[in-house]
């Protein structure tokens, strides 16, 4: 297969089975080009966390290696998704003052993010009991506020101060270190991961959709997770084993 466009290669590492996806973007959505689903040949994970290491690196390796001979293509780089029993969510409100009047541009919009994160990071550590490590796997942005009112979206508008509400999650950086492990362990290097939620819910329930008020499900082998949309935002995300 000619490399003229950006494939990307997702992987989704389930309780049961990987599957493995590689398509491209265009103006018309995405497009699949190809997938490849195997079984675990063992219990190698339970509740989606990664238990045995190796044997997953090895499915994982198989997956790649079926769809690298059907599209004739070499795979380096994967996007993944996370899932765990032990999920924290953090609602916050963050805001970043300007100077002077200034049009807002996407970096200031990523630096709000950032912004909130971090805080959300910090409360995460004030709260918890200290059990767990955690890394943050996903955030979504509820509600954004230009000079204190409510809006949809603030790239190019004029502003002296942005704010956003942001629900940040957070798994224990064990499950992470699992995912990252057994996916280099194949041969590949993580270029994005996301939390399994979140993934389901950019596919499953478009923006147009998230006015009304809407419960994800997806039932998985492992864990369920769960998702909630309102006012057309996600305000809440949630994992059961």
């Amino acid at each position: 297969m000619a490399n003229d466009k950006d494939y990307v290669f997702g992987l989704d590492i389930g309780t049961r089975n990987v599957v493995g996806t590689v398509g491209y973007n265009d103006d018309n959505g995405f497009h699949v080009s190809g997938q490849y689903s195997e079984e675990h040949d063992s219990r190698s994970m339970i509740d989606g966390q990664i238990h045995d290491i190796a044997r997953v690196a090895k499915t994982v390796e198989s997956v790649k290696k079926a769809l690298e001979d059907k599209l004739k293509m070499q795979l380096e780089d994967v996007c993944i998704a996370a899932a765990g029993r032990v999920i924290r969510t953090i609602t916050t409100r963050v805001e970043y003052d300007y100077p002077e009047e200034t049009v807002v541009s996407g970096e200031d919009l990523h630096t709000l993010d950032l912004l909130g994160v971090d805080k959300a990071q910090k409360m995460l550590q004030e709260d918890d009991d200290n059990r767990y490590k955690y890394y943050c796997v996903g955030y979504s942005v509820m509600k954004y506020y230009l000079n204190g009112e409510i809006f949809t979206s603030l790239e190019g508008h004029k502003a002296n101060k942005i704010e956003e509400v942001i629900i940040v999650t957070f798994l224990p950086e064990d499950v992470v270190d699992g995912l990252y492990s057994a996916v280099e362990k194949a041969g590949l290097k993580v270029a994005n991961l996301t939390l399994e939620p979140i993934a389901a819910i950019n596919v499953a329930i478009p923006e147009n959709y998230r006015m009304l008020n809407i419960a994800l499900i997806d039932v998985g082998a492992g864990t369920s997770d769960i998702c909630i949309t309102r006012d057309g935002s996600i305000i809440a995300y949630g994992m059961i084993p």
